[in-house]
């Protein structure tokens, strides 16, 4: 196994220890033995177990960041792009369902680095609404802030309490298509005029 190899299978199975476990019941050595590399080459790597959860962070966020930096480049329309936002969202958190747990386990621990990494998409998305509400497309009285946080929760509790949910309905998770169909009707029908 290569470097690049190593490195990628330490920040793989970090996010799958982390997401299961959180960040304090996670040793080095847990993600050593798991990843079959010794700790310190993880040392190496990442220096201490601090840097190797931000590099996850930083790692899985930029992932998904790449593929929205091109809708923001692509699309021109703003209620498509919303539309295209959510999906891009929803299907990147249904490849990588381990993200949405791991950025819960963040989000308990108050973990103020996660604002700094999403700040230039939110940047992004709060000038599309705002746009999209002096055009006329969506109610001025519509928080910017507040319709962001509505589709990324919505779409990550989706997956990270499917337990809790499929109680409920269990029909939602027999098609994602459907339910991300239903979702995004519900919010882009919300915040028209």
């Amino acid at each position: 196994m290569n470097t690049t190899t190593k490195k990628e299978a330490i920040l793989t199975t970090a996010l799958t220890l982390f997401a299961k476990h959180g960040f304090a019941h996670v040793s080095i050595a847990m993600i050593a033995e798991q990843s079959d590399v010794t700790k310190s080459l993880i040392f190496h790597h990442f220096g201490n177990k601090e840097q190797l959860w931000d590099e996850v962070k930083q790692y899985y966020f930029n992932q998904y960041a790449q593929t929205q930096e091109i809708l923001f480049e692509q699309e021109k329309n703003p209620l498509a792009l919303i539309e295209k936002s959510m999906r891009n969202y929803f299907k990147f958190i249904k490849q990588n369902p381990l993200v949405a747990r791991f950025f819960s386990y963040a989000h308990l621990d108050n973990d103020a680095g996660c604002g700094d990494l999403d700040r230039p998409l939110f940047n992004q998305g709060e000038r599309l609404i705002k746009s999209a509400q002096q055009q006329g497309l969506i109610r001025p009285g519509i928080n910017p802030t507040v319709l962001i946080m509505t589709f990324i929760n919505g779409i990550n509790q989706y997956f990270v309490a499917r337990c809790r949910f499929e109680q409920w309905d269990a029909s939602i998770y027999q098609d994602d298509d459907r339910f991300i169909d239903h979702f995004i009707a519900l919010l882009i029908t919300g915040v028209k005029p």
